[in-house]
This record gives structure tokens, sequence and C-alpha cells, in this order.
């Protein structure tokens, strides 16, 4: 393909899709009569343009994503997701207590899961308060999300 006309190849879409100005329209005219292959590259275009506009592209509003949310399908697997993810952080938990109680391991991996447990444990009552004093003192708490 000779090189001006491959600098209008980009311009194809604009032309089939009307957002060329009068002149880049033009100019893209005069070279599809000039090129066979640009020819044959718009008509592949042009058939796939129309193809595509037979696809509905429709997004759902609000209304429809607020519905999913609230589905007890959609609640029942979020909820069911956060209970395994529990339920294997106890099993791995409670086998590292397991292995620490009944272990003749060194005194060091056994302080390492300790401290592991002893952390989590902080953590745990340390998110559980705050978020009861958060609660105690939110002015939107009664506000519907």
């Amino acid at each position: 393909m000779q090189p001006d006309l491959e600098k209008l190849r980009p311009l194809l879409m604009g032309l089939i899709d009307g957002e060329l100005t009068p002149e880049e329209a033009a100019e893209v005219q005069r070279a599809l009569i000039r090129s066979q292959a640009l020819q044959d590259e718009y008509e592949q275009l042009r058939e796939t343009s129309n193809h595509l506009e037979a696809i509905s592209m429709l997004e759902p509003g609000d209304h429809v994503a607020h519905r999913l949310w609230k589905n007890p399908y959609h609640r029942m697997a979020r909820d069911g997701g956060v209970w395994l993810i529990l339920l294997g952080y106890g099993l791995l938990v409670g086998y590292g207590l397991f292995e620490f109680l009944t272990s003749n391991e060194p005194a060091l991996p056994r302080f390492a899961i300790a401290a592991i447990l002893l952390g989590s444990l902080m953590l745990l009552i340390t998110l559980i308060c705050d978020r009861v004093r958060q609660r105690a003192i939110d002015p939107y708490k009664d506000v519907q999300r």
C-alpha cells in the first residue's frame, strides 16, 4: 500500500461513522477510487460495522444493579464466600495451635506461631471495638445505602 494511502487507513472507520470533516471525507473518497486494496478494506470494515450495529450495547441502570445487589442469591453467594474464608482461616489457625501444643519443635517456630495468633487476636479485638464505637456515633447509621 502506498504511503499516502497508509495514512488514510485510520480514517476509514470515521467515514463509515460519519465523523470526518468534509475535506477528510473527500480525500478518503478520492483514495477509495484510486486503490482497490483500500476499497476492499473499506468494504470489510463496513460489513463488520453493520454486524456490530445489530448487537445491543445497553448497560443496566442503577435500579437494576441495586436489585441485583439485594438479590438473595447474590447475598447468599457473598456471605457464603466470607464464611468459607473464615472457615479456612479458622482451620489453619486451629492446625497451627494443635501443632504448637503437640510439637516438639524448637522454640523459634513455636514463638512465631504464638506471635501470629496473638497478633491476629489483638487485631480482631481492636477491629470489633472500633466498629462498635463507630456505630454508636455514626450519624448516618439509619440511612439506607
